[in-house]
């Protein structure tokens, strides 16, 4: 069993999943080498969500936001975005800010919105927040992406997102104190073992996960992943979580004529016809080169995220992966018994049914 090393903490937090609505479709061959899915996708469109995350510490009487999604009104994004962005479509949702208030949440009781990383799927509109809340970004921020529009027309941040608030870039080298969890310098936000934040450079220079203590005993964890990876094909199978010789439920459908018996079908069907190497303990894709800020980063913050999925106290929620829309509950209900529920597990392969279609006919049992 893995077992990612966690400072013991007395404390946990209390997480709250947002879904706003909004979905984001494009080409899955932009994020994934080899391009399997681009057969999948010809047949059926992957709109994926942009999770964000309230995060209530319950003792000091704090909240912070992690991630805004996408904003209600695209067309505020600056310019150069919306050109970046010109292969996808968007269904817009709610503003993160509305839902929040819908559910009763005093927004002046935020403290901080905390943005993953400064893409246009995850700072969504921090405008509805007070100037009271701050906004706290990764390492390089103000040094690569500021001045902002309309200062600079090419800019990738609009400066209405945060002028009147503070700005607060964090310097891991600073404020970690040499504290590193499954090899990602992480600082403790609360400062008591409760809500990390942890600095991953691979997709893009300012990107952060966040790691959630739900539960103190037993021990439980949310990984909110962010964008450390796109579609769970770069994270599973692996070593300590291979496919299965029986899948159940099967990722056919219950009565396929790919199944053993009802609702179970062989692991290997996949393995043998759809995995590149053919292998049950390997990651089907890798990260896509030319993407992501760093491409080798990226990699292998992917595979530090693979001991995190590998850990059975660690529930990982990356912001865009599809297969958990019909799992998660949503707030304002709290996900702080992700564990009770059976997520984990029962979302674990849910990611095969969009490569079933690349199992060849001819390997249905006669």
């Amino acid at each position: 069993m893995v077992s990612i090393n966690i400072p013991n903490g007395q404390t946990a937090v209390k997480v709250k999943v947002i879904d706003n609505g909004a979905r984001i479709t494009g080409p899955m061959a932009f994020f994934l080498d080899p391009p399997i899915l681009a057969e999948a996708q010809r047949r059926e469109k992957m709109h994926a969500p942009a999770f964000s995350f309230l995060v209530e510490h319950e003792t000091l009487q704090r909240k912070v936001v992690f991630d805004l999604g996408i904003r209600a009104n695209p067309e505020q994004y600056p310019s150069a975005v919306l050109k970046y962005h010109e292969a996808f479509s968007l269904v817009t949702g709610r503003e993160v800010y509305d839902v929040l208030k819908n559910g009763g949440v005093d927004l002046s009781t935020i403290e901080a919105i905390i943005w993953s990383h400064h893409h246009m799927d995850h700072t969504g509109n921090p405008n509805g927040f007070p100037p009271t809340t701050d906004l706290i970004v990764g390492p390089g921020f103000k040094e690569t992406l500021l001045p902002s529009y309309p200062e600079n027309p090419e800019a990738m941040i609009g400066q209405r997102d945060y002028e009147g608030r503070n700005l607060r870039q964090l310097d891991f080298k600073e404020d970690s104190k040499g504290l590193t969890i499954g090899g990602f310098p992480a600082i403790d936000y609360f400062e008591d073992e409760s809500f990390y934040l942890l600095q991953a450079p691979g997709h893009s220079i300012d990107h952060m996960a966040g790691l959630a203590r739900t539960s103190t005993s037993p021990e439980r964890f949310i990984l909110m992943g962010a964008d450390i990876g796109h579609h769970a094909s770069q994270w599973r199978p692996s070593e300590y979580r291979p496919i299965p010789k029986e899948l159940t439920p099967s990722p056919f459908g219950p009565e396929s004529k790919f199944n053993l018996r009802l609702n179970v079908c062989p692991g290997e069907l996949f393995t043998e016809h759809v995995h590149p190497q053919g292998r049950n303990d390997v990651p089907f894709t890798k990260v896509k080169a030319g993407h992501p800020y760093d491409a080798e980063q990226a990699q292998r913050d992917v595979e530090k995220m693979v001991s995190f999925d590998e850990d059975d106290r660690i529930m990982v929620i990356a912001a865009h992966d599809f297969t958990l829309l019909p799992i998660l509950g949503y707030f304002p209900k709290e996900a702080n018994g992700w564990h009770e529920a059976g997520w984990k597990e029962s979302s674990r392969w849910e990611f095969l049914k969009g490569l079933a279609c690349l199992v060849p006919e001819t390997a249905a049992r006669t």
